[in-house]
């Protein structure tokens, strides 16, 4: 009993580990840092964004959403460029081009923001299961010998919630890599847009 009790804290002692690297957000609790939103600047080496129009044409709307969407894999994604700057006359390149980078970003980090804050959900979620394991472990330790049938329901409780913690912990590299993967096609959609300006 004492052995599983010290393995327990030491797991939920390595949980918010990485929450702590990251002192400005008490609820990201991956090892990436976190970057709440992608800045054009970080990645967008052709004209001001202000510069373009207002609005963006039904076409240009629905290739910027077919660019964000992770499902288009990136080589589609660039030949989809390709053949749109082919489109466009001289005079009107820069300025469409731009406003299909702009429309793409945003995008992007609309669907960033949502990823983080399910990132977010899912840290509080595995705060809470922590400290409920924790009191469980509490009761059990204040329980008489004699009480059998509480403990057995306490213990059976609690190894239900160590294996949904495990598992929920071992998918969360995979959520962290999420926004990190979206900021990588941002740069690699901004390169390929950039590309046809000049």
């Amino acid at each position: 009993m004492r052995r599983t009790l010290l393995l327990l804290t030491l797991l939920l002692q390595g949980a918010p580990a990485a929450a702590a690297a990251t002192a400005e957000d008490a609820d990201w609790p991956c090892v990436q840092r976190l970057v709440p939103e992608i800045a054009a600047a970080m990645i967008w080496s052709g004209p001001p964004l202000e510069q373009v129009e207002a609005e963006a044409s039904p076409a240009l709307a629905e290739l910027a959403g077919e660019l964000a969407a992770r499902r288009v894999p990136l080589p589609d994604a660039e030949a989809q460029i390709e053949t749109f700057a082919g489109t466009l006359a001289a005079d009107q390149k820069a300025a469409q081009l731009t406003r299909l980078f702009a429309d793409t970003l945003a995008i992007i980090n609309r669907d960033r923001s949502s990823i983080i804050e399910g990132i977010r959900k899912f840290a509080r979620n595995q705060q809470a299961l922590a400290e409920r394991i924790t009191a469980g472990n509490e009761q059990l330790s204040e329980l008489a010998p004699e009480q059998i049938t509480e403990r057995d329901a306490l213990m059976a409780r609690r190894s239900w919630d160590m294996r949904l913690y495990e598992d929920r912990r071992d998918s969360l590299t995979y959520l962290c890599e999420q926004p990190v993967l979206l900021e990588q096609r941002a740069f690699a959609l901004a390169r390929a847009i950039a590309g046809h300006l000049e």
